[in-house]
């Protein structure tokens, strides 16, 4: 958070530039910004999700109430 908040508003305007692949070149930053937190939501629902259907998978455990 604190490296996307260094970038300012400037910094997130700025094109991406040949640190990622050259259909995304010119695209702002704050589009990778955005695209990263959209990963990670995604992918963390997934684990969660995962480790919730072991959960109830497993005949003899406890179940708690509540997921992540």
């Amino acid at each position: 958070m604190s490296g996307v908040r260094a970038l300012g508003t400037a910094g997130l305007a700025e094109p991406q530039g040949a640190t990622s692949p050259p259909e995304f070149a010119a695209a702002p930053v704050a589009r990778l910004v955005l695209y990263t937190s959209v990963e990670l939501f995604h992918h963390g629902a997934e684990v969660c999700l995962l480790r919730d259907l072991y959960r109830w998978s497993l005949p003899n455990l406890v179940r708690e109430s509540g997921g992540c």
